[in-house]
């Protein structure tokens, strides 16, 4: 298995966090969005709330009630439960950025134990 190259996954991150702004993944995810300021203003999905808390910043987001905070990738793994790879997929697509390849398997130690289990039970 060949992984990204880390310089490359960083430029990648980089990317998505310049494209896609905090406020624009909260609209994307269905939350209501309140203009407070130069800023925009949303009940925390992390918590039961009346009054909105959650403070969405361009580049981050935090919640004076319950204290969630971070930035567009932390977001969408906290709000759609997604891994950290999930995240930069969809949030790639969503902000036009092409992301790395899936792994290609080479069939290597898990080919062996499958062959070895297939004959076990065979004999």
């Amino acid at each position: 298995m060949t992984l990204p190259d880390p310089m490359n996954l960083r430029n990648r991150i980089d990317s998505i966090k310049k494209s896609l702004s905090v406020p624009e993944f909260f609209r994307y995810a269905n939350h209501h969005l309140k203009r407070a300021g130069k800023e925009f203003v949303v009940l925390c999905p992390f918590h039961m709330e009346k009054t909105p808390s959650c403070f969405l910043y361009e580049d981050h987001f935090h919640c004076y009630g319950c204290g969630a905070h971070g930035d567009v990738i932390d977001a969408h793994i906290k709000i759609k439960g997604s891994d950290f790879r999930t995240a930069l997929e969809e949030l790639g697509r969503l902000a036009g950025i092409h992301q790395y390849p899936k792994p290609q398997y080479s069939g290597g130690s898990l080919g062996k134990t499958e062959n070895r289990r297939t004959k076990e039970k065979t004999t």
